[in-house]
């Protein structure tokens, strides 16, 4: 009896330990990134990938254009995750954003994570999806693989790592796409208009041919 007694005051103490434990698990599922296009940690670890507007050449500057990093783990869909980032007034091209916890991805060695870097301009839009429409000026670069990734426990945790595989890209203007009605018109215009051109091409040939 006074084991069973003993047993139900520790339940509490062993739950809390149990909960304590799941969350320690829980949290390092979560790997961390370094969200900057410029980091000067040299040979592998080094990234350098300026950003321009739509004429490929002026490189974007102040919260005039946001960044965000969009990422996920591997065979998982894309997701925007922190916060958009205006870019660097003092260094145009850039962007230096906090470190950015990617749910899912762990920062065990093993591990990785599938990135993506979206921009735009934002009095397009407060977030990259809402500024994707026509005549909104926006830009993405290529999907790329990371890792390991950061810890973002205790001091001492591995260090998040920068976005080495980053490459430079420009803004886009978007514009319409053409719609099925369009494409069904240009089609049957085709069709009516090209068994008369090809009369019309017949009867030229039979007026000057040669007697």
């Amino acid at each position: 009896m006074k084991t069973l007694n003993g047993i139900r005051r520790m339940l509490p103490k062993l739950l809390l330990v149990l909960v304590g434990w799941l969350s320690a698990s829980s949290a390092s599922a979560q790997g961390l990134v370094e969200f900057a296009n410029l980091s000067e940690g040299g040979g592998l670890f080094e990234v350098d990938a300026p950003i321009y507007d739509v004429d490929g050449e002026t490189p974007l500057a102040g919260p005039e254009f946001l960044a965000q990093l969009c990422a996920a783990a591997p065979g998982a869909s894309l997701q925007p995750l922190g916060f958009p980032t205006p870019f660097s007034t003092g260094h145009p091209g850039y962007f230096f954003g906090p470190g950015v916890v990617v749910p899912g991805v762990g920062w065990w060695p093993e591990s990785s994570a599938v990135i993506q870097v979206v921009a735009w301009r934002a009095s397009d839009g407060a977030t990259f999806a809402a500024a994707n429409h026509l005549g909104g000026h926006v830009g993405e670069s290529s999907v790329f693989s990371l890792g390991p990734l950061g810890n973002p426990g205790p001091p001492g945790s591995p260090l998040p790592p920068p976005l080495h595989g980053l490459q430079s890209f420009s803004l886009h203007v978007v514009v319409p796409e053409p719609s099925v009605f369009a494409l069904g018109l240009l089609g049957g215009g085709v069709l009516v208009l090209g068994p008369r051109w090809r009369r019309s091409r017949a009867r030229v040939k039979t007026k000057f041919a040669p007697l």
